[in-house]
């Protein structure tokens, strides 16, 4: 048996393995098409058992899980972005995994289509919070996934359309605990006119969702930061970034949250760091500086 065979045979569940062999006519073929690493059987065999009444669920969810992890390790040693693409959606038709939906999402990172991949970044937060809790995800791993998601946000060119959970409130970079990583501080791409205090049309969709946000989780206090671009001048931004923050207190406000609201500016004292791909001091790398965020209690 092939190392990579023997590292998915170890994958076998007990409730798999547990199953009689006359259950399901094909389950002594299937595993030992997949002990055998023979990728080709357990594709044609997977297809079988699929629809098959007489193949339990546990069966079935192991072969797709067995076929997922082929595609996506095929996927990360491929070349050719569009067939990494083709087979990481070909692995999430057998799993849906969060290091799938991750991957196509850097994907469309790299070619600077940061609409689709803030969607699928920010599902893939929604996977590892809400999915398989056996699908290892580090720290490390979540809170670099969770920068890159909150990057293509404030990159899209349009408003994006958040996603939810699975109780239907906003879920991606709205949700603040993943797995024991607790995020401190969401940034939102909340923006404004030029030398304005007035929602630009990204800046008013993101403010809405902050609104939906908070009126569902009703925290007891929030605090919400300003923050502008290194151009003008030091004591115009802390200014104007005040302002806006205040801006985003007030609309609270009027959408009736009653607890501790703080606004503050940090004007140009807060830039991020440029992720990956993109060049500090950059126009991109100045959107990214151009936010309000919020923090909880």
């Amino acid at each position: 048996m092939t190392n990579r065979a023997s590292r998915f045979a170890c994958l076998l569940s007990a409730t798999a393995l547990a199953a009689p062999a006359a259950a399901c006519p094909h389950y002594d073929t299937v595993v030992a098409a997949v002990q055998a690493d023979d990728t080709t059987s357990a594709e044609l065999l997977y297809e079988e058992i699929v629809f098959s009444a007489a193949c339990d669920d546990a069966i079935r969810e192991w072969v797709g899980d067995y076929l997922a992890r082929e595609r996506f390790l095929q996927a990360r040693a491929s070349d050719e972005p569009e067939t990494g693409r083709a087979l990481l959606r070909e692995a999430l038709q057998y799993e849906r995994h969060w290091r799938s939906l991750a991957e196509l999402g850097r994907l469309d990172w790299q070619d600077g289509e940061y609409a689709a991949a803030s969607v699928l970044l920010q599902e893939a937060i929604n996977e590892i919070a809400e999915g398989d809790q056996a699908h290892a995800a580090s720290e490390a791993e979540i809170a670099e996934l969770y920068e890159l998601a909150t990057a293509a946000l404030a990159l899209a060119d349009a408003p994006v359309e958040m996603p939810r959970t699975r109780s239907g409130t906003l879920g991606g970079v709205f949700t603040m605990s993943i797995r024991g990583f607790t995020v401190e501080e969401v940034s939102l791409p909340i923006t404004f006119a030029y030398d304005s205090t007035e929602f630009d049309e990204i800046g008013s969709d993101y403010a809405e969702a902050l609104v939906e946000h908070v009126t569902l989780t009703a925290p007891a206090a929030i605090y919400l930061g300003g923050h502008t671009d290194p151009t003008g001048g030091e004591a115009y931004n802390l200014e104007l970034s005040t302002a806006r923050a205040e801006r985003v207190e007030a609309l609270l406000r009027e959408n009736g949250l009653e607890g501790v609201i703080g606004a503050s500016g940090y004007g140009e004292t807060q830039v991020p760091e440029a992720p990956p791909g993109i060049e500090p001091g950059s126009d991109e790398h100045h959107r990214l500086a151009r936010r309000v965020a919020f923090s909880v209690e």
